[in-house]
């Protein structure tokens, strides 16, 4: 499993998992970067966990609430990662919920990662990070129209 994880063989990984492979934790405050550069993320710190895989991934997520119910799913993007563009050093999941506006703060998160997307790196520049995360949602979305949401 953790060799399939680490080539980005998402659908490798959930047929001998007998699922999809997900990370689960509570939703921490962070630097507050996304919401500034227009993609607002819920952070989850991976503590001891040691995930074979980083990059941005199509993920759909459980447990929000804020009027959704606790078991629905929604659709977004995730990186997971050091995040090197703001030097930093510490593994970390942040996802961004497409069309979702709510305080996520304190929530317990399950992450579903769908499809990997591309390998995490380093930007020269913040412009330049915000133009690929519109590519990045893009790609996203479009992964995730893709996949029937029980498979």
């Amino acid at each position: 499993v953790r060799v399939a994880l680490a080539r980005g063989d998402l659908e490798q990984a959930r047929l001998l998992l007998g699922r999809r492979y997900c990370l689960w934790g509570r939703v921490i405050g962070g630097q507050r970067l996304g919401r500034t550069l227009g993609f607002p993320t819920a952070n989850l710190r991976l503590g001891r966990r040691r995930s074979p895989m980083d990059g941005i991934f199509a993920v759909r997520v459980r447990g929000v609430g804020n009027g959704h119910p606790q078991q629905a799913s929604l659709p977004g993007v995730a990186s997971l990662g050091t995040r090197p563009t703001v030097n930093g050093t510490d593994p970390l999941l942040e996802v961004h919920l497409f069309d979702f506006d709510g305080d996520l703060y304190g929530e317990y998160l399950s992450v579903d990662f769908l499809r990997w997307l591309r390998a995490e790196r380093k930007f020269e520049s913040l412009d330049a990070l915000v133009e690929q995360m519109h590519v990045d949602s893009a790609r996203a979305r479009a992964a995730l129209a893709e996949i029937p949401r029980r498979a």
